[in-house]
């Protein structure tokens, strides 16, 4: 009786002390899954902290980028370069004259007035020349004596077109291209643009020259 209950009591105690053993090793397991657990929250906290840091400078580098965008584009000054050369363009003394004298549309026209407030024909056309570096006399008749001669046929913008108004060679403009000349008409006007085709002008016109620097 006293041998059956010792095995009782010895098979009891393996028991116990398996049970103990599997909940000593469970709980072993359970720590350390939280361990590597929390290990692998705290990283992934700290590469979420990196991003956070990272991020204003890559939007930096985008404010960069768009500031030069801003810089290249520009500004308007390109664009009022792009209706500059639809008039006859900058690249030559001819196109930069057309340019200038577009700037004094609706100048009063005043006898022997040269700008830039107000204008005479020959005065518009020395004006916007000098601008060019271009030296021309304040007279229409010594004008048509510079350059040299171009024909109707192949006038190119900023070339000088000239008529028998009141007298012979009376009046200057400059040729702008497409069949039309910006000038200084008369007293009463302004500064305008005209066609070569006009009644008037067509029946007066005298030639034209082209001014080389």
């Amino acid at each position: 009786m006293r041998k059956g209950l010792k095995i009782i009591a010895a098979c009891f105690f393996c028991s116990t002390l398996a049970f103990g053993l599997a909940s000593s090793t469970e709980a072993k397991a359970d720590t350390t899954a939280k361990a590597e657990q929390g290990v692998v929250v705290k990283t992934a906290e700290l590469k979420a902290n990196n991003k956070t840091i990272k991020a204003p400078k890559n939007e930096e580098s985008s404010d960069s980028k768009s500031n030069g965008n801003d810089k290249s584009s520009g500004s308007g000054k390109s664009t009022a370069s792009s209706t500059k050369v639809s008039r006859g363009g900058t690249s030559s003394s001819g196109g930069g004259a057309v340019s200038i004298a577009y700037n004094y549309l609706g100048r009063p026209y005043v006898f022997g007035a040269s700008g830039p407030r107000a204008f005479d024909c020959s005065g518009l056309t020395q004006y916007v020349y000098a601008k060019l570096g271009i030296s021309l006399p304040h007279y229409t008749g010594a004008q048509y004596a510079m350059g040299s001669s171009v024909s109707k046929g192949n006038l190119s913008p900023g070339d000088l077109v000239f008529f028998n108004t009141y007298g012979p060679i009376s009046h200057v403009g400059i040729y702008i291209g497409g069949g039309d000349f910006i000038h200084a008409p008369s007293t009463g006007k302004n500064v305008t643009v005209s066609s070569l085709s006009e009644s008037y002008y067509a029946s007066r016109y005298a030639g034209a020259r082209r001014l080389m620097k």
